[in-house]
């Protein structure tokens, strides 16, 4: 029971947080890159900004990538498999299933490469930018515990 707790908590922050930094990515690059004047399809409608279709299409996203990071990341499902492969799958898998977004609901313009090369270069900064701070978060976790655990040794009179 605890271990479904568990689950439903990290999918939970997963989603608000994916769902949050993807809103943003978009309305910052629609508000700086889209001309509204011009684009009026994809996710950019109702003068420039962003459908209510829209918004539904990032939200099932989130949920995927969501899913996705929460089986893949954390030592529920896959403990033996080193977290190297597991973030690896979950690049790979993140950017089929975000590319598929794209073609089928048409966010941007598919037949142009110089779109898609942005959606791959902003698409990779992000997972950068979210992997940095997961190992970030990760070190700072581990020097706070071997702390508490240098400090619970020396309580019970034992050698750092």
């Amino acid at each position: 029971m605890d271990e479904k707790k568990n689950i439903a908590k990290l999918f939970s922050q997963n989603l608000s947080t994916t769902f949050v930094l993807a809103m943003m990515a978009i309305t910052l690059t629609g508000l700086f890159f889209v001309d509204s004047e011009v684009v009026n399809e994809g996710l950019f409608r109702l003068n420039g900004g962003i459908s209510y279709e829209g918004i539904v299409q990032i939200f099932i996203w989130s949920c995927i990538i969501s899913g996705l990071m929460v089986a893949l990341t954390s030592d529920i499902w896959f403990r033996k498999i080193m977290l190297l492969w597991r973030v690896a799958v979950l690049l790979l898998l993140s950017t089929a299933f975000s590319a598929g977004f794209v073609i089928v609901f048409r966010w941007f313009p598919i037949d142009d490469w110089e779109a898609w090369v942005a959606f791959l270069t902003f698409f990779i900064a992000g997972f950068g930018g979210g992997l940095v701070t997961m190992v970030a978060k990760t070190k700072m976790e581990d020097r706070r515990y071997n702390k508490l655990l240098s400090e619970y040794k020396s309580k019970r009179g034992r050698k750092v």
